[in-house]
């Protein structure tokens, strides 16, 4: 099986494995709110994030579309196709993102699981990421002013400032996380084959809805874990892609009923 196609056929797969290798890896889960999709929209668009391959996405439902694109970039590509599971990449960042938008197929998860875990060996990445989400309304304990948990086995002095449960800690932590995050940390953590592989979850919680803000607090973090500077654009707005509109819409709230009650 290969592990991934490259989007320039001038690109071979050692090419691009070569360009990734030492990179970090984020990773979106599909969860509740599809927040951890959203807050990578916001990390792919707002920080030039470039499409470089399409990996393999067998264990996933089917979809294609269009390529998305942020509105208001002149520079923005149109004539590729999106996938269930693209991969793209930033080389100043040394930042590598895999955006997954289809779920996985039925009884199939640890066979995606395997998937990932072999890609992240082949490639020789240098950490990875996973962004995630769970119900609120579950949690006993969550803060409101900032609703998130950390999980790493990299206890650096930047992750102080959340709630971080350490490598002794994983039985523990389970339930803030989903099944597919704790079972994926488990099997990179049995069967990685890079030394120091660093491995973080992150997790935000949310009522489901327009999760748009939601995302944007998820991304916030990241890019804080990532150690990236935030956009100077986004302390004004976020770039969002054009398939946002088509999700939450493209209209302001109305203000009065002359407006109408749903605008």
């Amino acid at each position: 099986m290969s592990l991934f196609s490259s989007i320039d056929p001038k690109d071979s797969e050692e090419s691009i494995i070569s360009k990734l290798k030492g990179s970090r890896l984020v990773l979106p889960t599909i969860s509740i709110g599809n927040v951890p999709q959203l807050s990578t929209d916001l990390l792919v668009y707002n920080f030039n994030l470039i499409p470089i391959g399409r990996l393999n996405s067998q264990f996933l439902y089917p979809f294609a579309s269009p390529q998305d694109y942020v509105i208001d970039n002149v520079n923005s590509t149109t004539n590729n196709t999106t996938t269930a599971l693209d991969l793209y990449f930033n080389e100043s960042l040394n930042l590598t993102i895999i955006q997954q938008r289809s779920p996985i197929l039925p009884g199939y998860h640890q066979n995606f699981i395997n998937y990932i875990v072999q890609l992240i060996n082949n490639i020789g990445f240098e950490s990875l990421l996973i962004l995630d989400s769970n119900e609120s309304a579950l949690q006993t304990d969550v803060n409101y002013n900032r609703p998130l948990e950390l999980y790493s086995n990299d206890l650096n002095e930047r992750f102080k400032s959340l709630r971080v449960t350490n490598i002794n800690d994983l039985k523990k932590s389970k339930h803030s996380f989903t099944k597919f995050t704790n079972k994926l940390v488990e099997s990179i953590q049995n069967n990685s084959t890079i030394d120091n592989f660093i491995v973080s979850s992150l997790v935000i919680f949310v009522y489901e809805g327009d999760n748009t803000i939601d995302a944007q607090v998820l991304t916030k973090e990241a890019i804080d874990l990532l150690e990236i500077s935030q956009p100077s654009s986004s302390s004004q707005y976020w770039k969002v892609p054009k398939s946002w509109s088509g999700v939450y819409g493209d209209r302001p709230l109305p203000k009065s009923l002359e407006e109408g009650l749903f605008g």
